[in-house]
């Protein structure tokens, strides 16, 4: 897998004028809303990864929340992200960081939480990497940080038939040359091409697990709760997952 795919779809000035209006018109997620309150009290200092234009940040400043790092790959997200958070309650600290989260530029032990919405984690291509990134993350989280991020579920019932049919190609050696691990999938629209990696949950148990997390808490957002349609529209459904550094 190219490793740079995602980067050059996420820096396209149209994907990232789709992702502020989501910022402001789609908001936080009923779920998002409901595990964040529960987890992470509003006295935390928040590292946002995969941030996109701040959807997530934006809600947790309407929320209450006061200590807030917005951070993502891509440059120009980050400059929609300023905008975006511009009318965010007085009194919030807002710092804006272009970041790749396999390797933080910050020190250890710096936050009390991590969020990593709507599926950035397994945008990164290869598993070896993905586990970098799980790592970074440990190593900027205090002790008993929480992180809190989502992904597609290869298991989800929507999805079991397609992979059902991907794994007959990949144990007759037919799968696509240019994807590195089972459940790599090319996701093409409009506005390009970008690349996803749907987990089994067991996989993910074991990357987590060595990168210092346990697990507090994982459901698909449909068991969370109802979302409305605007956000049905904006994300297909995702499992969540809240871990807490060990």
């Amino acid at each position: 897998m190219d490793p740079q795919i995602n980067r050059r779809f996420f820096s396209n000035p149209d994907v990232v004028l789709d992702y502020a209006r989501a910022a402001v018109n789609v908001g936080l997620w009923r779920s998002e809303r409901m595990l964040i309150e529960r987890y992470i009290p509003k006295a935390a200092k928040i590292l946002e990864l995969g941030a996109g234009a701040g959807r997530v940040s934006r809600g947790l400043a309407l929320l209450g929340y006061k200590d807030l790092t917005v951070s993502d790959f891509s440059e120009l997200m980050i400059d929609f992200a300023r905008g975006v958070l511009a009318d965010v309650p007085a009194g919030t600290q807002v710092c804006f960081a272009v970041e790749d989260a396999t390797a933080l530029s910050c020190g250890n032990e710096v936050y009390d939480a991590a969020i990593f919405a709507f599926n950035g984690l397994q945008m990164i291509p290869r598993r070896e990497c993905r586990e970098q990134a799980l790592k970074e993350i440990a190593r900027v989280l205090k002790s008993q940080g929480i992180l809190i991020f989502t992904g597609h579920d290869r298991l989800n019932p929507e999805r079991r038939e397609y992979w059902e049919r991907e794994r007959k190609l990949w144990d007759c050696e037919l799968r696509q040359k240019t994807l590195d691990d089972f459940g790599d999938y090319h996701h093409f629209t409009e506005k390009g091409e970008m690349f996803i990696h749907a987990a089994d949950p067991a996989e993910m148990r074991i990357a987590l697990e060595k990168a210092g997390f346990e697990i507090c808490y994982t459901a698909l957002r449909s068991e969370i709760c109802e979302e409305p349609d605007n956000v049905k529209n904006f994300s297909d459904d995702t499992r969540f997952w809240v871990l807490r550094k060990k």
